[in-house]
């Protein structure tokens, strides 16, 4: 999303283009024009009446950094101008929330801003467009946000990818780390492990176990490489522990699994005890369980 550069006349007439400090405080009586100005001009608002955006993609602000940007506010002023539109007679932030709370905190009392026309729809999808082109979002937040955009718009991945400008496969990797524990969720939140570490640990299904390889990975500082050899490891005990005991299933049972492992061209298991059992049918996606369903609903000859 291109940030509209432009000063309206009023404001360039009152501010020289070459002060260093334009961003610093603005003149008060410019307030006074808002009426007049055209949407999506750069006008300066007052800080105290400015409304939060309830659709916020952050879900943290990480103190050292305001600290730090409520600094750089004071010395040098605002480099980049907020993101707001005029609803329902206020001033509403589309983007732009970490520099209004360090712009409180700096003692400012207006703050500059591009006002948008825009509706619900728009500001919502720009709020989260605007803070993923960022690339200071935590990976949870950033895997939210696409998510939310799905959501929201209906948007395949492919949809989310052109909007935001990130590639197809980024979006899918970035949306699989929403299938972790919410413990896990939290370090990957508090920067303790890396959106590879996380990605890695999915390949770990028991949540459990999961939990205490993060933890592993943070005591011991692994790389994601390590991680992930780590789990191919566990992986491997797993296949030779589940070969063992197909090694102990009855013949005719083994048999049956791998007639309608051929019959519904997918992984059955069968496991029986006591006379009784259960029998697992695999699918990869929805389709897939449509599949074998019409298979199993179409009278097609599965005995042997």
């Amino acid at each position: 999303m291109k940030r509209q550069s432009g000063l309206g006349q009023g404001l360039s007439a009152l501010i020289p283009e070459k002060d260093e400090n334009l961003y610093k405080q603005g003149d008060s009586n410019i307030l006074k024009e808002l009426d007049s100005k055209e949407k999506g001009e750069l006008v300066w608002l007052k800080v105290e009446e400015l409304k939060t955006n309830p659709q916020q993609p952050r879900s943290s602000f990480n103190d050292k950094q305001q600290e730090e940007l409520t600094e750089s506010i004071k010395n040098h002023g605002i480099l980049q101008p907020i993101l707001v539109r005029f609803n329902n007679f206020e001033y509403e932030l589309i983007a732009g929330e970490r520099r209004l709370r360090a712009a409180r905190a700096a003692g400012l009392e207006v703050i500059p801003a591009f006002v948008r026309d825009v509706d619900d729809q728009n500001s919502f999808e720009q709020a989260i467009v605007e803070n993923l082109q960022r690339d200071n979002l935590n990976a949870i937040e950033e895997a939210t946000a696409f998510q939310r955009l799905i959501d929201a718009f209906g948007y395949t991945q492919q949809q989310v990818s052109e909007r935001v400008g990130k590639g197809r496969p980024t979006i899918a990797n970035s949306l699989r780390l929403l299938y972790l524990c919410s413990e896990i969720q939290d370090m990957l939140k508090a920067g303790q492990i890396s959106a590879g570490h996380g990605r890695a640990l999915l390949g770990v299904e028991d949540t459990q176990t999961q939990i205490i390889l993060a933890k592993r990975v943070i005591d011991e500082e692994l790389s994601v490489r390590q991680t992930e050899d780590v789990v191919a490891s566990l992986s491997h005990s797993t296949r030779n522990i589940e070969g063992s005991l197909n090694s102990s299933k009855d013949v005719g049972v083994l048999e049956v699994e791998n007639i309608l492992s051929d019959k519904l061209n997918t992984k059955v298991a069968v496991t029986t005890r006591g006379g009784k059992g259960k029998i697992v049918v695999t699918f990869a996606d929805m389709d897939d369980l449509h599949r074998i369903f019409n298979l199993l609903n179409s009278g097609s000859d599965l005995s042997y």
